[in-house]
């Protein structure tokens, strides 16, 4: 039993509307054998994955698949729902698969839904794996199997905001794609394209946003501008952090220079021992590291999104609740259990880790990991409520005064921010911020969009279409006009044909026909261009301002459609030439 080819339809295609990997197995001396001869079989595979129970199948109510299991169907069949069971583990809600036999005895065509392109051929491999382990009765590999697929998936899953802002994209039919293994994508087509990444949209400058990650230089300038920041400055060595202390005053905060997510930060630092230990901690984030005043109060996020503030929530440190029994760290392990906490920003809160800052933080409170707290009492993890180390959010957007709203504007403008989250200590959101009760932490780029979306208190804010509607406002379309011509014959000519109207109508037209691939009058490659590939070539151009594509039949079986949906789609006729390839041997399947 093996994997003979795997193919990735990335869009639209002959199977589904859905993107879908195309798998060609060899059951090999299994072809012809039914799941209820294989003594054990059933019960093993749903011993090891019940989820299977809930499957609909061909009889169409849940259980189905079971039904089928039980009256014997074949090994193939097995894989493309083991196939889709193996993502849904995963967090992927798929469900669309199917089976057919190919021209040789033993080979199959098993088609099945994915959502994460980067992982989806491995978890057909990983069917065929654990299928082949439960005939032999070998079922001690599957845990292997799982943790492989999950760090895999831990590893080329999306964050929370990009994937909000793609679902908020495919609700409003804006195509997209993504660029590379990361959170880069592109959001409409031709003149209309535009790029993100995570929340960070293609309009703002890199310039703007390394000054947001200078926070020194950014805080100058908020400075410059009267908005309320802590006294410091840079230092490279301990000595000259000690130098900074004995400037400014205690208490302190400690950060590197170009940190994110909070890590190595060290707050309310008392004395010189302490901002010792912190100075080390950030410096091994930081060849650089900042200095500065403490600032008591809360901590609130403020998302500014063009110039308005699309949501703000109160950051609030991890804590565990004693019960008298177990340890703190026992107590960190079981909220770790939490079904809401996951690894890294799967889940709406991140596990809590023990590291340096938080032995040093329970230290100075008079804790140590391995103390028993008496039941009832709060204790604190951290000092800074950030949730990428374990914090939790608290939505205040309705609670923000209109001078800090104003205020926040302000600091993102400074920095040049078009998405922007300021990071404030303020006692109080609701009252106007000034220099004596607050001050303006850092201005970020690409804000993490978690606390908002999902807060662990209060209402969550669907700043996804905040971040949509400032880069498409309303009235701008993310597509271009999109024609698609096929059929079996004249294609061509009707191509050329329209191409030349929408010409004359004043718009820069992209074509690609059987002779090429055409910008406005310019031909950019000549060849047979009507696959996919050449189509993504014209709706990616942001010269172009209508397309054209010519839409051959081998491109549409061989890779799918090059485009999300068409404007327009145009089937010249339908005759008997071509019949007898890639598998389409009758006019009703070439329709």
């Amino acid at each position: 039993m093996e994997v003979v080819s795997i193919r990735n339809y990335s869009g639209r295609n002959i199977y589904s509307h859905k993107p879908v990997i195309k798998m060609t197995v060899d059951l090999g001396e299994f072809t012809e054998i039914l799941t209820k001869d294989i003594t054990g079989f059933n019960f093993r595979l749903l011993s090891c994955f019940p989820g299977l129970k809930t499957h609909c199948c061909s009889p169409g109510y849940e259980g189905g698949f079971v039904y089928r299991l039980t009256e014997g169907t074949l090994v193939s069949h097995v894989i493309e729902h083991l196939a889709l069971e193996l993502q849904c583990l995963m967090g992927y809600e798929v469900s669309f698969g199917k089976t057919r036999v190919i021209k040789e005895p033993s080979m199959y065509l098993i088609i099945y839904e994915y959502i994460n392109q980067h992982c989806a051929p491995e978890f057909g491999y990983s069917a065929v794996e654990i299928v082949s382990a439960i005939v032999r009765n070998d079922i001690g590999i599957i845990d292997e199997v799982l943790e492989r697929l999950n760090t895999l998936t831990l590893e080329k899953d999306l964050g929370p905001s990009t994937k909000a802002i793609l679902a908020e994209a495919k609700k409003r039919h804006i195509p997209y794609r993504q660029l590379g293994e990361q959170s880069l994508f592109q959001l409409g087509y031709g003149s209309y394209m535009q790029f993100i990444e995570a929340s960070l949209p293609g309009t703002t400058s890199s310039i703007n946003v390394d000054l947001a990650k200078n926070k020194q230089l950014a805080k100058e300038l908020l400075r410059e501008h009267l908005i309320p920041v802590p006294e410091g400055g840079i230092v490279g060595s301990e000595y000259a952090a000690v130098n900074m202390a004995e400037k400014i005053g205690y208490p302190l905060v400690v950060k590197p220079l170009d940190g994110n997510h909070g890590r190595g930060v060290t707050i309310n630092i008392y004395n010189v021992d302490t901002l010792r230990t912190a100075y080390r901690i950030a410096s091994s984030y930081s060849k650089q590291v900042i200095v500065e005043k403490y600032i008591k109060g809360k901590d609130y996020r403020i998302l500014v999104v063009g110039h308005q503030v699309a949501a703000v929530a109160e950051r609030k440190p991890p804590f565990v609740l004693g019960d008298g029994i177990h340890s703190i760290l026992e107590l960190i392990r079981k909220e770790n259990e939490n079904k809401n906490r996951g690894v890294g920003h799967e889940k709406s809160l991140t596990k809590i880790y023990v590291d340096k800052v938080t032995e040093d933080f329970l230290s100075r409170s008079g804790f140590s990991i391995y103390d028993i707290p008496e039941a009832g009492q709060v204790i604190f993890l951290r000092e800074n409520g950030n949730l990428s180390t374990g914090g939790s959010a608290r939505d205040c957007t309705m609670e923000i005064h209109s001078y800090n709203k104003e205020l926040a504007v302000k600091a993102a403008t400074v920095i040049g921010l078009d998405v922007a989250g300021i990071d404030v200590i303020a006692a109080d959101i609701s009252q106007p911020m000034t220099a004596k009760n607050a001050a303006v932490i850092e201005v970020n780029a690409a804000p993490g969009l978690r606390m908002h979306l999902s807060p662990t208190e209060g209402q969550g804010r669907n700043v996804a279409a905040d971040i949509l509607d400032f880069m498409y406002p309303e009235g701008t379309p993310a597509s271009i006009p999109v024609v698609s011509v096929t059929g079996t014959n004249g294609k061509t000519t009707v191509t050329r044909l329209l191409q030349h109207v929408l010409a004359l109508s004043g718009k820069k037209t992209g074509m690609t026909c059987s002779s090429g691939t055409y910008i406005g009058k310019e031909c950019i490659a000549r060849g047979d261009n009507t696959g996919p590939l050449s189509a993504k070539s014209i709706l990616y151009n942001r010269e172009v301002e209508a397309a054209v594509l010519e839409t051959a039949r081998g491109g549409i079986i061989s890779r799918g459609l090059g485009y999300d949906l068409a404007d327009v789609g145009i089937i010249v006729n339908i005759s008997e030439d071509h019949l007898g390839l890639d598998g389409v041997n009758t006019l009703q399947d070439l329709a």
